[in-house]
């Protein structure tokens, strides 16, 4: 059984021009990378090695850092910008001692700071990926999760409603299989779920993990993950990811969940659907807006259509506002808010300087270490 224990380490990444400024625009950059390791050497160990891999769909680098000190060091080569999957490995005596995992977005004369942290493990992910392609290009879309999908008739409902409402030439086909309670492995080992991925002719297929379960056992969510990744892959069809949100009486999951999903999506290159940071958004910019049945965690219509609003706009780059698809039991002007705020947090999710607004919540500037990407300049 692994053990987790807190181990905080501050790491600085500083990504550098190639290009002199006189000199056309390089879009590769390197990274000299510096890893302070002494809040582990005060806890008494002895590291004598450390790797970092970044990865992004089929690149992937992975640096052995040089130790000198409290201090292990390194320079990753041939950046292009983009959202990279961060993993780190701890060594003491060869025994591998903790293992974090992140995302860092890379932008060309811009600063994003992430923070990862490291914990006691007796293992690392390791996957292969291959390169996606353009979502919008997308009609058959599937899909695949539990109650939180199925609730108000179905995400899957709702967006077919609203895609044939201004796209009815394109004949999409949207369609759902569902468990209640069901985790991403629940469907890798159900047969129902593998072959209709298999034989569904998708092109897109939306994974949406068991509520809790990136944050409880996040190895677990990214092993089924990679597992249903592989199968869609190989049937021809592209990833997605649905991510959940925060129970309304728990805000704190916020920032695992939202983390989860996005390390998932950059480590395999895939399509995130944000609508932990959606439901997060509106609770700021509305907060006399409900999203949550009773139960405070399931999503009442509101939170659906919500949902399906923000898939139009990360699908197909639509924006959602003045869609005449309003379901029955919402006013217009309550339709138009939630409109306003899914394209607002595609938006926001996809400007190179967020990765989603981060909650004011206790302890938050205080807690992990951070990894910091000083991008190169233009």
């Amino acid at each position: 059984m692994k053990k987790y224990l807190p181990l905080l380490i501050l790491m600085v990444l500083v990504l550098i021009s190639c290009s002199k400024p006189t000199d056309p625009i390089d879009n590769s950059g390197s990274i000299p990378l510096r890893m302070d390791l002494s809040p582990a050497m005060e806890l008494g160990y002895q590291i004598d090695s450390v790797a970092v891999r970044i990865s992004k769909g089929s690149f992937s680098q992975q640096q052995s850092l040089t130790i000198s000190g409290n201090t292990a060091q390194g320079v990753f080569e041939g950046l292009e910008p983009g959202i990279y999957a961060i993993n780190v490995w701890v060594y003491e005596a060869g025994r591998l001692l903790a293992t974090g995992q992140g995302t860092g977005n890379v932008i060309p004369g811009e600063t994003t700071t992430v923070n990862i942290t490291l914990q006691f493990v007796t293992g690392a992910l390791e996957v292969n990926v291959s390169w996606a392609v353009p979502y919008q290009e997308s009609r058959r879309i599937l899909l695949v999760g539990n109650s939180f999908t199925y609730y108000n008739n179905g995400v899957h409902w709702h967006l077919q409603a609203l895609i044939d409402s201004i796209m009815p030439s394109w004949d999409v086909v949207v369609s759902s299989v569902t468990m209640g309670g069901a985790t991403l492995q629940d469907h890798l080992e159900n047969s129902s779920t593998t072959n209709m991925i298999r034989e569904g002719d998708w092109d897109l297929v939306i994974l949406q993990e068991q509520s809790s379960r990136p944050i409880s056992e996040p190895e677990a969510f990214y092993n089924a993950a990679i597992g249903l990744n592989t199968l869609i892959q190989n049937a021809g069809a592209r990833t997605g990811f649905f991510m959940t949100w925060a129970y309304r009486d728990n805000p704190e999951m916020y920032i695992p969940l939202r983390d989860a999903y996005n390390y998932i999506g950059a480590y395999l290159d895939a399509l995130v659907v944000p609508a932990g940071v959606a439901f997060y958004n509106a609770s700021q910019d509305y907060p006399e807006l409900n999203l949550y049945a009773p139960d405070n965690y399931h999503p009442r219509l509101h939170g659906t259509y919500l949902v399906a609003c923000l898939m139009l706009a990360e699908i197909w780059g639509i924006n959602p506002i003045g869609n005449s698809y309003i379901p029955q039991g919402l006013t217009r002007e309550i339709a138009q808010q939630i409109q306003t705020i899914a394209w607002h947090t595609a938006q926001e999710y996809h400007d190179p300087g967020s990765l989603g607004r981060l909650p004011l919540l206790p302890d938050f500037e205080a807690a992990g270490n951070q990894l910091q990407l000083i991008n190169w300049g233009r």
